[in-house]
Formats: structure tokens, sequence, C-alpha cells
């Protein structure tokens, strides 16, 4: 059964975890989309293998690549007990080879070098972290690689001039209008993205816990950090998917 550390630091209370259980279908554009291509980042490679994924929220990605690679294993972490909660009852029935924990984000306790994970996900939780922080945590997920090993993030990024803050904010709402509408054929769900002004690009709080960084000062970070191959694949209404990649024959 999945477990649970003994002194987490949850970042989302309960409310704000399950609103967001809810709006995810709605807020996270091609969300579809977005959970193939973090699935297709990790490579394929025979026998028992571990995965961790940061961020796991009610494990909808975990699902996904349980399914995809039965030998291999997860660890899923996440900062927020509702979510841990959901994504316990989705990932029951992987048994021992789903393992979930409360966490925090910023804390090193968990950054554990020589994990010998294959690939190592994050989807919308880095952001969290402030640009010091991001770089830090760049040097300590390569330790936790194997060598060959992935890191695959998905994650809001900060547009470079105010006029991408424009398009970025425009680009999200208009993302989440036509997913309200295909998926209930209403707009009741946009309409509660705007109340609660999700959109952080559109209503930016300098007391939130959002602090987005730019796409390419993070794929410099991961540079610095020692990865290589760092790559998009991805970006949408300041959203991107990008990657790197532990050398083979880095030792660390």
């Amino acid at each position: 059964m999945p477990q649970q550390a003994p002194h987490p630091q949850p970042e989302w209370d309960d409310e704000v975890s399950q609103a967001f259980i809810q709006l995810g279908p709605y807020c996270i554009p091609n969300r579809e989309l977005q959970l193939r291509l973090l699935t297709e980042l990790v490579p394929e490679q025979p026998g028992p293998r571990a995965l961790i994924e940061l961020g796991c929220g009610d494990g909808l990605l975990a699902e996904r690549l349980l399914e995809r690679f039965p030998d291999y294993r997860l660890l899923a972490l996440d900062g927020s007990p509702a979510m841990l909660h959901a994504a316990a009852q989705r990932l029951a029935r992987f048994g021992d080879r789903a393992q979930c924990q409360l966490f925090s984000l910023a804390d090193g306790v968990w950054r554990r070098p020589g994990a010998g994970a294959l690939a190592i996900l994050a989807s919308l939780v880095i952001h969290h972290l402030e640009g010091a922080e991001k770089r830090r945590l760049f040097q300590d997920l390569l330790t936790m690689l194997a060598p060959g090993g992935v890191l695959a993030i998905a994650d809001l990024v900060q547009p470079a001039h105010p006029q991408g803050v424009t398009l970025a904010a425009d680009a999200w709402d208009e993302a989440v209008r036509q997913q309200a509408l295909e998926i209930d054929g209403r707009l009741d769900a946009y309409h509660r993205f705007e109340d609660e002004q999700w959109n952080t690009f559109r209503y930016p709080d300098p007391d939130d816990i959002d602090h987005p960084s730019g796409l390419l000062e993070q794929l410099g970070w991961m540079e610095q950090a020692g990865f290589v191959a760092v790559d998009v694949h991805w970006m949408r209404a300041g959203q991107a998917i990008f990657s790197g990649w532990r050398p083979a024959s880095l030792e660390c």
C-alpha cells in the first residue's frame, strides 16, 4: 500500500487541492497531449526500473506510466494530503509498484543522491520554487538519476516581455474556454477559472506560491547542473514541456 512520510510540509490546503482536481481537466491546456509527451519521454528498458514523480497530484500521470511500463515502479510525491489520498486510490490497483509520499518540494530530505531513477517527472510543481531554489533542485535531481536517465518537466514558464505575458494570459483563458465547451458544452468551468483568478499571468500575486521562471533561464540552469540534450518539446499559453538527460558516463 502507498506509504506517507512522517513529517510532511504540504504547500496547498485541501480546499485548493480539491479545486485543482475538479478544474484540472479544464485549466491544463492540452492535458492529454501533455500526458502523452511526458510518458513518451521515459526510456523503455527491460527489467524493473525506478521512476519518481514530483507533484503527482491525483495520480493521473503516474497511472499512465505504470500502465505503459509494467515492470517499472514509481515513487509519487506531493505536498498535499488531499492530492495524495486521491493518488493512492487511483494507484491502489498497482500494489507495491506505486508508493505515495508527502513531501515538501523545497526541502532537501527527500533528495537522495544515487537513487538511480530512470526518469524523474515533474508536472506543474517546480514553478512553486524561486529561481535559486530551482537551480539547486536541478543540481540535486541530476544526482538522483541513473546514467542516461531523463528529467522531464511540464510547467508554467514566465514570458520574457510584458507583451508575451499578455499573449500567455489570453491564450490560457482561451484554452480553458475551449476545453470547457468541449467537455461540458457550457462555460461553467471557465467562469470558475476566471472568478478564482487562476490565470497567474492575468492576475499576478506577489504573495502567491507561484514563481514561474523564464524558459531559457531554466534550460540554462539544467545545462549548468550537468544535463545534456536539454530540449523543449511543447509550449502553449505560458506552459511548456522540456527535458534534459544525465550523461551515461557522468559520475555524480
